[in-house]
């Protein structure tokens, strides 16, 4: 019961956001930004305990590593909470890093490095901050996507009227690719020092629909720096680089681990 702990900080959180965003009477930021914050410390104890082992090694299983996203998620919405007028999208945003945090230890993970160095370490969690990143453009892209759609057929907004306008969330929209593009980067090229063999360490499907989903997300980059792109063709390559990026990571590593019974490396 312990684990759900986070999920309900989170929860608690995401309701406060909504109320603040709905201007409710004496409603501000900061119950919900403290209540993230406690999510957050919570959320990094039950992880820590879950994926640390006796002897020093590391143990990510898929549900744990959903979950370093999802904290990474949680963090990220916290500093933009306090920083951007972005209404009642936080609340939408904890609700997804409350899920992946209820994951936390649910499976037994392989383990995968017996005596970390700070370089994998890093390395780790540079993959757990672009996934976040990205993931969080997913869901600004899904809530736009939704918006739209309502306001092409005049139908009422409903919560969707709590969202900021569409310019604001476009602009949120590509500083999270922004951000997340630029850190997958340093992570694809950070672990070419970690790869020996990618077909003995079970890395080549990993890896190149990585390198894929790269690609995607740099030409939609590069087509909104150059052309301008925005609307439904920043969110079909939004969607399609998430797929692939999400394929790449949690696909490989359920179907590798839980239907084959291998682990990397």
């Amino acid at each position: 019961m312990l684990h759900l702990a986070p999920l309900a900080l989170y929860l608690i959180a995401a309701v406060l956001a909504a109320r603040a965003a709905r201007g409710a009477p004496a409603a501000r930021p900061w119950p919900a930004a403290l209540t993230t914050l406690a999510g957050l410390v919570v959320h990094a104890l039950i992880l820590f305990a879950a994926i640390r082992r006796p002897d020093g090694g590391l143990s990510l299983a898929i549900t744990d590593s959903a979950s370093l996203v999802g904290w990474v998620v949680a963090a990220t919405t916290l500093a933009a909470m306090l920083t951007m007028p972005l209404a009642a999208l936080p609340a939408a945003l904890l609700l997804l890093a409350g899920l992946l945090a209820a994951g936390t230890g649910l499976f037994n993970g392989f383990n995968e490095i017996h005596s970390p160095q700070w370089e994998i370490t890093a390395h780790i969690a540079l993959a757990a901050l672009a996934a976040g990143w990205l993931s969080i453009a997913a869901i600004v892209v899904l809530m736009l996507a939704w918006q739209d759609t309502r306001l092409r057929s005049r139908a009422p907004l409903g919560i969707l009227a709590g969202l900021p306008p569409m310019e604001t969330m476009e602009s949120a929209l590509f500083r999270a690719l922004g951000g997340g593009f630029v850190v997958l980067t340093f992570v694809l090229v950070t672990g070419l020092f970690f790869v020996q063999d990618v077909i003995a360490q079970h890395l080549i499907h990993k890896m190149t629909l990585a390198i894929v989903a790269w690609v995607v997300f740099g030409v939609l980059l590069f087509g909104r720096v150059r052309y301008g792109w925005r609307g439904r063709r920043a969110r079909k390559f939004t969607i399609a680089g998430f797929v692939i990026l999400a394929l790449a990571y949690f696909g490989s590593k359920f179907v590798l681990e839980n239907l084959l019974g291998r682990h990397w490396g």
